[in-house]
């Protein structure tokens, strides 16, 4: 359970400071049921609602249910239905109001395809959702990262300060030990997803305020146990850090053990809820905090 940022007088050189944020809320009932657990028993602080996931409800009634866990809005560019109608998004949809698949998408967004008033119009639909629901978000991230591509990144970050929303994710590498104990296959797309990232921000003109230090780039959809606990050891004290994880309580559709699949998912549960990780937080002496308190510095 996420406790009280330390003062200014005692931040520096003083504890690392740790949001462990849970992407995918709404996505299912099972995903649901999994960061729920995950906050109520583990060190999970925040985490990020899907406004088109089919769960949206219900992910709703269990954030009332504990407000203690913070919430922001994880914006959808492909694959799920979209909230703006097709008439106003006909590059990111098709007739059925479904986006298209991740790979056509990020393809397009790389070669400037999708037209930056589709991205506006369908991220605003998404943060007007979640404000209408009494929801108060955090902060902005966007699923599969998609927002590091310069145009999607831009309107994320102009539609955060016009709705109040102070805060943003930062999806980059750190440094080399960010590659601890994930196989090579990954390492592309991690560097490309922060290479990107780290392009857009500097171009920024204002942009929402964003952790020091981003964890689990490349363990992306694989973290456990032994390598959260080793995760925890190289924070930087007295500076903000997010922790990224995708928990699931083992259900849903696809290959148990593939990309974030469902098995893959209880794995992370399990690591989040684990007596060791507890541990290695209090060993540590990290404090857990939320984009909540971020917002705050």
């Amino acid at each position: 359970m996420a406790r009280s940022m330390p003062s200014d007088s005692t931040r520096a050189g003083s504890a690392p400071l740790l949001i462990v944020n849970a992407d995918d809320l709404g996505m299912s009932a099972g995903v649901n049921a999994a960061i729920f657990e995950a906050h109520e028993r583990g060190i999970l602080t925040s985490t990020s609602l899907m406004a088109g996931g089919e769960a949206f409800d219900e992910a709703l009634e269990g954030l009332r249910a504990r407000p203690r866990l913070r919430c922001g809005v994880h914006l959808v560019l492909h694959d799920e239905l979209a909230l703006a109608s097709h008439e106003r998004v006909p590059h990111l949809a098709g007739a059925d109001g479904r986006m298209r698949p991740l790979r056509p998408t990020a393809l397009a967004l790389l070669f400037g395809r999708i037209p930056a008033a589709e991205i506006e119009a369908e991220y605003r639909a998404q943060i007007e959702k979640v404000l209408a629901a009494g929801v108060r978000p955090t902060h902005l991230d966007s699923h599969c990262h998609l927002a590091g591509f310069p145009r999607a990144g831009a309107v994320l970050h102009r539609l955060g300060r016009e709705y109040g929303i102070p805060c943003a994710r930062r999806p980059e590498l750190g440094s080399l030990a960010d590659f601890r104990g994930s196989p090579p296959s990954r390492y592309p797309i991690a560097l490309l997803i922060s290479t990107l990232h780290k392009l857009t921000r500097m171009r920024l003109e204002a942009p929402l305020r964003m952790p020091a230090r981003f964890v689990g780039l490349v363990k992306s959809g694989a973290v456990e146990r032994d390598w959260l606990v080793g995760a925890l050891a190289g924070l930087p004290r007295g500076r903000v850090s997010e922790l990224m994880v995708h928990p699931g309580d083992g259900s849903g559709p696809g290959d148990p053990y593939g990309d974030h699949g469902p098995a893959m998912r209880k794995r992370e549960l399990e690591a989040l809820v684990s007596p060791e990780v507890r541990a290695a937080v209090e060993r540590h002496g990290i404090e857990l905090v939320s984009y909540a308190e971020l917002a705050t510095q």
